[in-house]
């Protein structure tokens, strides 16, 4: 009796024994399961803060191309001064813009959320050499980390992803949630119209096997001789491109690629580049701009004429017609050593140039033309010494239609005797350029709803025409994260 009561006490410390170690197995296990599990979920955090961040860049971009084709929608819902909590730090320095927002992002499992914290300024050391304003977005990507507050992985590891349990590290305030965060820094330069060669919002059309388009560099002399176009230095980047469906390259020497969107290259033997059919790029409305003209600006011009350009903000005209013949001149005169001037003219009606007249920039002028009108340039035409950049004519938008195409298209036409060295944006403009019996070279990019090329004629692509002319759109040239 005493021997079974013995057993069955072992029995029962055995049981004990065991069920202990069973316990203390699973209590392991499951510590170690629970630790990896929220190691699991803090890296996926980790990694959602991230992509986080880069949505927030991808918002902010946006907002900032709004500013060209919808204005009135543009930074909705963003404030326009440093928030204490945002990414950034504010640029001491003056005329800085600064935009802010907190943008939600999405709801990821267990109700857990991430969010943007974005901020854009514009300081005044992000300036390039021609004076153009890059800007900087800062977007720090939030994750909230599910579990409690007590941190998972391994030590070196942990020193790499720094989650915020209690207090935010980078504001020192307390959290409600724990969180991930990561900051990632952009900055985005603006990028000019200017881009291709020939650019037409519906058609390209070149009707003579004489036509030849291609490249150069003023920039570099390894493609271009004292900044000027030499032919023995020819590039091959005078891309052609349209938004519509047709190019008729009528077998003209195109040196560069030839893109429509879903359409076809008609007669592109002598294309030296890539003929693509996935071709689009956005087209911004010209404003007319708001300017008060100088003292002393004429209404109209109609005989030889001289308007002053000026060192710093351009000088500003403001005339009804620029109507000349005969042998008048409309001279910009600039500086007498050649330094750069610039100078703005605004016409409500037309421009045209024929028998021997001209309009005539100095050295260093740099001019712009909005023109309501239209554009008729034979005679002597315009005389730019200066590079094709200087040089900017601008169609103020006709306005469109729903599909986009202009209910009133106006004309462009270039055909004087001295060729032609600039650049022409005109958007719901058709843009002519006619050859005459000689080669006929013609210096800058053409954008137009349609462009058409006719007779014997060249037109030579400056590559550093990429860098100028109005915004048109951003483009982020650095990127890297701030991992403190």
């Amino acid at each position: 009796m005493h021997r079974a009561s013995a057993q069955s006490g072992s029995t029962i410390v055995l049981a004990l024994v065991f069920v202990g170690i069973l316990l203390g197995i699973g209590s392991v296990t499951i510590s170690v399961l629970q630790s990896r599990y929220r190691q699991v979920h803090q890296n996926a955090s980790w990694e959602e803060a991230l992509l986080t961040a880069e949505a927030g860049i991808d918002i902010a971009v946006n907002e900032m191309r709004k500013e060209l084709y919808d204005p009135t929608n543009a930074w909705s819902g963003w404030s326009n001064s440093p928030d204490a909590t945002s990414a950034a730090t504010p640029d001491p320095t003056t005329g800085s813009a600064y935009y802010t927002s907190k943008v939600f992002v999405r709801e990821t499992e267990g109700g857990q959320r991430s969010y943007a914290k974005i901020a854009v300024d514009a300081p005044s050391f992000l300036r390039d050499a021609t004076g153009e304003q890059w800007y900087r977005i800062r977007s720090l990507g939030v994750a909230e980390v599910p579990g409690g507050a007590v941190v998972a992985g391994d030590k070196l590891d942990l020193e790499l992803r720094k989650f915020d349990l209690n207090v935010d590290h980078r504001s020192g305030e307390r959290v409600f949630r724990p969180q991930a965060t990561r900051l990632i820094e952009a900055i985005v330069k603006p990028v000019g119209t200017f881009r291709l060669a020939l650019f037409g919002g519906q058609t390209i059309s070149l009707n003579n096997h004489n036509v030849v388009v291609d490249s150069y560099d003023s920039r570099d002399p390894a493609k271009s001789t004292n900044g000027v176009y030499d032919p023995a230095k020819r590039q091959q980047n005078g891309n052609i491109a349209t938004n519509g469906t047709l190019i008729d390259a009528g077998g003209a020497h195109v040196y560069g690629s030839a893109a429509t969107n879903g359409g076809t290259v008609l007669d592109a033997t002598n294309v030296t580049g890539d003929v693509r059919d996935d071709f689009y790029q956005e087209l911004f409305a010209v404003n007319r701009p708001n300017v008060t003209p100088d003292v002393g600006t004429p209404t109209y011009v109609s005989s030889s004429t001289t308007l002053d350009a000026k060192a710093g903000d351009p000088a500003q005209f403001l005339l009804g017609n620029v109507q000349l013949s005969g042998q008048d001149t409309l001279r910009i005169r600039g500086a007498a050593d050649g330094s750069p001037t610039y100078a703005q003219i605004v016409v409500t009606g037309d421009v045209s140039t024929s028998g021997q007249a001209s309009i005539q920039l100095d050295p260093g002028v740099n001019l712009r033309i909005f023109v309501a009108g239209n554009v008729n340039i034979t005679g002597n035409g315009i005389l730019n010494p200066n590079s094709a950049l200087n040089l900017q004519v601008y169609g103020i938008d006709r306005g469109t239609n729903a599909d986009g195409s202009p209910q009133n298209p106006g004309t462009v036409t270039i055909a004087g005797n001295g060729g032609f060295s600039g650049t022409v944006y005109a958007p719901t403009y058709n843009v002519t350029m006619t050859g005459g019996g000689n080669t006929d070279n013609i210096y800058g990019a053409f954008i137009g709803w349609t462009v058409t090329m006719t007779g014997i004629q060249a037109v030579h692509y400056d590559e550093a025409l990429g860098d100028g002319g109005l915004i048109s759109d951003y483009k982020v040239v650095s990127w890297f994260e701030d991992a403190r």
